[in-house]
């Protein structure tokens, strides 16, 4: 299992996307408006950072709305639900697997209040890489 990627809310999306490229070397992949940036390292691992007010149109989180999480990818749509299923087994709480922003994935929140996305590869389209100028 491989950290996929990083959630965090920023107040100033442009400010920090701006400050993460020129100190700690990430790659702006996708920008959209001032609300999100999703960046990458030379690891390949994914931060997002992010000014949503209300839910992301066209993109639903979890009931209890909450943008704070991480993600795990998983190499296929069989091990999202074996995890799935093996959570469920153990106890926890978690939202049924389903289609969302183009991967299969599903969401649980974790004691410490944040929540934890379990997911297949989610694709960037080639209309949404990021274009500087």
């Amino acid at each position: 299992m491989k950290l996929n990627h990083i959630n965090l809310y920023s107040h100033d999306t442009e400010a920090d996307r701006a400050m993460l490229e020129q100190y700690f070397g990430l790659h702006t992949l996708v920008v959209r408006g001032s609300k999100m940036a999703i960046m990458q390292d030379n690891d390949g691992l994914v931060l997002i950072i992010n000014h949503f007010e209300n839910k992301l149109d066209g993109f639903d989180y979890p009931t209890q709305f909450d943008i704070l999480h991480i993600g795990f990818i998983q190499k296929s749509r069989e091990d999202v639900d074996t995890l799935y299923k093996r959570l469920s087994t153990d106890g926890w709480e978690v939202h049924a697997p389903r289609n969302a922003h183009g991967a299969w994935s599903f969401y649980f929140r974790a004691k410490g209040g944040y929540f934890i996305e379990v997911t297949t590869l989610t694709p960037v389209h080639a209309e949404e890489a990021y274009q500087e100028n």
